[in-house]
């Protein structure tokens, strides 16, 4: 995979919007190079909703305490994936989830559901205390005639 850009950002919610103007931007930008024109905007909304699920995850579960805490967003691609990692030093979690009851209409819940729907992997790793939800979204490419 080829590195597009990081953006690293306090754990705080307050900057979940950035988060998510930046990842619909590297998917337009991307699905823009990439793909027909009736898929652009369906990549890049399960695009953008997943990263936004991770980096609320990632802040949600960031230690109160330490007010010091980020979370870092690395976008890659290579000629048909956009891929996305989202990296903490948060407490290891397990990324595998079950559907949420909707029949008892939890408050949370959905987001690791929502992300393994939309995207086409979802890997987690543990390296060195820090946790890498790496995430990848493959594009239906252009055909030239």
């Amino acid at each position: 995979m080829n590195p597009i850009i990081t953006l690293t950002l306090q754990a705080n919610l307050r900057y979940l919007r950035i988060a998510s103007i930046m990842a619909c931007n590297v998917a337009e930008i991307f699905a823009d190079l990439a793909c027909n024109a009736t898929d652009i905007a369906e990549f890049c909304h399960a695009y953008e909703l997943s990263v936004s699920e991770a980096f609320t995850n990632s802040v949600r579960y960031a230690e109160p305490s330490q007010p010091e805490k980020q979370v870092t967003i690395h976008f890659s691609s290579n000629n048909s994936t956009l891929a996305v990692s989202i990296i903490d030093t948060n407490p290891q979690f397990n990324p595998v989830t079950q559907a949420p009851d909707i029949s008892c209409y939890p408050e949370g819940g959905y987001g690791l559901f929502l992300i393994h729907r939309l995207m086409d992997t979802v890997s987690y790793t543990r390296k060195d205390n820090t946790n890498i939800l790496t995430m990848t979204k493959q594009a239906t490419m252009v055909h030239e005639a």
